[in-house]
């Protein structure tokens, strides 16, 4: 989690001894992108995050229930929010807010809106900070993002009540609404899930 008084996290212990980790942005995205991809199997999701995320070598070579632990650690730093539980806590308390919900956006179907905020807002080009933006600084930014930025705009459509609209507004509404749909399994919230789910049973399948 981001902290104004504390350097950003950087590594993790692995078997007692503290191991660097790579949490910039593009990684982290690319662990979400793995678990959107169905046409890989878990155990190779974990092995590719792990190899993604850890540069250091081990002997003996870790297990992938090993793996499996550094990951889920991994995961739940990635998933670390200042404000409840989940992001969502937000969105339940006020249907109407354009806070950044994480069932209303998408890493990789968003990628295009996020990208042009960041340059739009921040005069950030994500392409040029790949490897070097650490993805806690990366969503402290995300969430920061202007009502004007094409990604805040995005989730103010997708959040829209129809109740607020009519005649010729609520056409257009909906129309908004149906070219932004988001597919619901790419959302970050479901994701989030996944990794739960994914976890759960690798380790279950090592107990058994």
């Amino acid at each position: 989690m981001f902290s104004l008084t504390e350097p950003l996290e950087d590594s993790i212990i692995i078997r007692g001894q503290k191991v660097a980790v790579d949490f910039s942005f593009d990684t982290v995205l690319l662990w979400y992108q793995l678990l959107e991809d169905d046409s890989i199997l878990s155990n190779d999701k974990i092995e590719i995050a792990f190899d993604n995320f850890v540069e250091e070598s081990f002997s003996p070579p870790l297990s992938l229930e090993e793996k499996v632990d550094v990951i889920d650690i991994i995961s739940q730093q990635i998933k670390e929010t200042p404000y409840g539980k989940t992001i969502n806590a937000v969105a339940s308390i006020q249907e109407d807010c354009t806070s950044v919900s994480e069932k209303y956006f998408s890493y990789t179907q968003d990628a295009e809106a996020i990208y042009a905020s960041f340059l739009f807002d921040y005069g950030i080009d994500l392409d040029l900070e790949r490897g070097k933006l650490h993805y806690d600084k990366f969503k402290a930014l995300l969430a920061g993002l202007s009502e004007k930025s094409y990604f805040k705009r995005i989730l103010s459509i997708r959040q829209a009540s129809h109740a607020e609209y009519e005649g010729e507004a609520l056409t257009n509404l909906l129309e908004a609404q149906e070219y932004y749909a988001l597919e619901s399994e790419k959302s970050v919230d479901n994701l989030d899930n996944q990794m739960g789910d994914i976890f759960s049973m690798l380790k279950a399948q090592a107990e058994g």
